[in-house]
């Protein structure tokens, strides 16, 4: 049997992960039924008078080049009260977090994106459009890296009344 994990089960790592950290800090999360477009779980404050969303990506240990979001990462949904959490996986330990506030990566990533296309191949050719987008810790800026394990843009939202 191969020791590579599957996309569904890196997928699922990655989700409850999220949940441990964010119900460590107090708050219920719970995972949506699989195949929701736009998020993965909701997480409330125990009164349940405040509710975030968030959105969880993972790459995998074996996984190098970054995690591969689909081209509607661009598409802003102007929802203060949606998230993205990049999970990276380690072989050993906590995985890290990058935490984003969901409009924010959708500029990043379409920066980045727009340079990549602008970046002749390595033949000088045009680079083409493709369906899913990179996004590798090499290209991290400071404001990317200042992301990582701060659960304080999801927490602080949560706290708001």
């Amino acid at each position: 049997m191969s020791k590579l994990i599957s996309n569904n089960l890196v997928s699922c790592c990655g989700e409850y992960y999220v949940c441990a950290e964010l119900c460590g800090r107090g708050f219920l999360a719970l995972i949506t039924p699989k195949n929701n477009p736009l998020f993965d779980i909701v997480v409330t404050n125990q009164e349940g008078t405040k509710s975030v969303s968030i959105q969880v990506k993972t790459r995998s240990v074996e996984n190098r080049q970054g995690w591969k979001l689909g081209k509607d990462i661009e598409s802003k949904q102007n929802n203060p009260d949606l998230f993205v959490v990049l999970v990276d996986l380690k072989p050993e330990g906590v995985p890290e977090f990058y935490i984003y506030e969901y409009n924010h990566l959708s500029e990043r990533v379409a920066d980045l994106y727009s340079e990549y296309l602008s970046t002749p191949k390595r033949d000088g050719g045009q680079r083409k459009e493709v369906g899913f987008r990179w996004l590798d810790i090499k290209y991290f800026n400071d404001d990317d890296r200042s992301r990582k394990n701060n659960w304080e843009l999801i927490t602080n939202r949560l706290k708001q009344v």
